[in-house]
């Protein structure tokens, strides 16, 4: 899926010669999906860093009790099997930070910011994860609540342990997300998330299922 970027109009001959598209429909340049390299467009990208989701955009569903009204409820999470990020590394000025292509599973946790085209898409079909204001944190973030009491479960809630996201385990075969269910969302084009990021080079149980 190609990437988005904001060009300025009388920046847009240097995009097109770096081999920017332009999309008239929607009006925008686009980062087309066969340059590896994205480095050339920092200029056009988010400045705050963050994360870009390349295909397939993942969705993780499981559910737990809430911790006030002891419903089962359902919980989702955001994922990536491929992506380039700007948040591991040391930290550096924005207008110096490097986008790093990363070809295995991460999950998405703290989430500050969503392209909206996403964000359409979980009001639409996951009510139930929703941007909060969060006491704990002291800020808006992305979270899960409660279907029942929409109490905030929080991330803390989903990560059974630091090495084991979003209630899944890590076995002797590193095998993340065992009976958890994965789909994808269809988008025109890859999304910006400024999240915290697992990662890991694991297999994950049901990733072929979502290619």
């Amino acid at each position: 899926m190609p990437i988005k970027i904001n060009v300025p109009f009388d920046q847009k001959e240097e995009a097109k010669k770096l081999g920017a598209i332009w999309i008239p429909d929607v009006k925008t340049w686009a980062i087309p999906d066969y340059i590896e390299n994205v480095n050339s467009f920092k200029a056009w990208l988010p400045q705050a860093g963050g994360s870009i989701v390349k295909s397939p955009h993942l969705v993780f569903k499981s559910s737990r009790e809430c911790w006030k009204c002891h419903k089962e409820t359902p919980l989702i999470g955001l994922g990536a099997k491929t992506f380039f990020t700007t948040a591991f590394g040391p930290q550096i000025p924005p207008t110096d930070k490097i986008w790093e292509k990363y070809l295995y599973p991460a999950f998405f946790v703290d989430i500050d910011f969503i392209d909206v085209e996403v964000t359409e898409l979980l009001k639409e079909h996951y009510p139930f994860f929703q941007e909060m204001y969060s006491k704990k944190l002291g800020k808006s973030t992305w979270v899960n609540t409660c279907s029942y009491c929409q109490t905030i479960q929080g991330d803390d809630y989903n990560i059974a342990s630091p090495h084991s996201p979003f209630g899944g385990y890590m076995n002797e075969k590193k095998t993340l997300f065992r009976g958890k269910k994965m789909e994808q969302i269809q988008l025109r084009f890859d999304y910006y998330i400024d999240s915290a990021v697992y990662d890991g080079d694991y297999y994950w149980d049901g990733f072929r299922e979502a290619e």
